[in-house]
């Protein structure tokens, strides 16, 4: 089933039940705590669809630019950022070619993206790209394990739909999630190592139930399903 990503373009992604929503003070804390101090820190947010993590990273007093390859969702980011009074670069772009000078960011935020690029080497290297010496990689992804796959088309593209049935999405057509780009930790470590990124520390996002529609979720040991983690540029 090939992969389209129309209900992330179309995503209502300031419901507070939609799932992304629920996910970010899991994501956003294990992040912050990698980075740091977040005060006058250029942080780039890949991905970014409508601003989830952006706003948290911006509201710590960091100097955020989004990117992302929807229009729609940056509108969508530009419009609630400004009704909070916070000031984030919104952009259109690809994660294969971010167009920002080399060497700007001190980190990387790069969150339910990974998954979905069309050439995970490019990306890597142009994280790299643009990361100052010494900055960080924050990143969380799928593995391609037969966990996974039953986990993303039986659960995840399920809940993705019931949440977004407003957009009439046939299942029969394409998946929100393809399995074929899940991403092994070893893949992802080779890659990175390619383009003077160490990786630092891996962890588990494990499922723990469903709520109100919308799956839950910790940080813990099993990555079988997905991981979340940090590298560091070696310069």
């Amino acid at each position: 089933m090939k992969q389209s990503l129309k209900i992330y373009d179309e995503v209502d992604w300031w419901n507070p039940k939609h799932s992304l929503q629920q996910m970010v003070p899991i994501k956003f804390d294990y992040f912050k705590e990698k980075v740091g101090n977040l005060k006058g820190l250029k942080i780039l947010d890949l991905g970014c669809g409508g601003g989830l993590l952006s706003e948290e990273f911006a509201k710590g007093g960091a100097k955020v630019t989004g990117i992302d390859i929807s229009e729609n969702s940056l509108k969508i980011a530009e419009t609630h950022a400004s009704k909070n009074n916070l000031i984030i670069a919104y952009k259109k772009g690809y994660a294969e070619n971010i167009p920002v000078n080399d060497n700007t960011f001190d980190a990387v935020i790069c969150a339910d993206c990974l998954e979905h690029v069309d050439n995970l080497e490019k990306v890597i290297s142009e994280i790299s790209r643009v990361l100052k010496n010494n900055g960080i990689f924050c990143y969380d992804t799928i593995n391609r394990t037969f966990l996974s796959k039953f986990a993303a088309y039986w659960i995840a593209n399920k809940i993705l739909r019931w949440q977004n049935k407003h957009l009439n999405v046939s299942e029969k057509n394409y998946a929100v999630h393809d399995w074929n780009r899940f991403i092994k930790p070893a893949e992802l470590y080779q890659s990175m190592k390619r383009y003077a990124l160490k990786n630092i520390e891996i962890k588990g996002i494990q499922f723990a139930g469903i709520k109100n529609g919308s799956f839950k979720a910790k940080i813990g040991k099993n990555t079988k399903i997905a991981y979340i983690g940090y590298a560091q540029k070696i310069g």
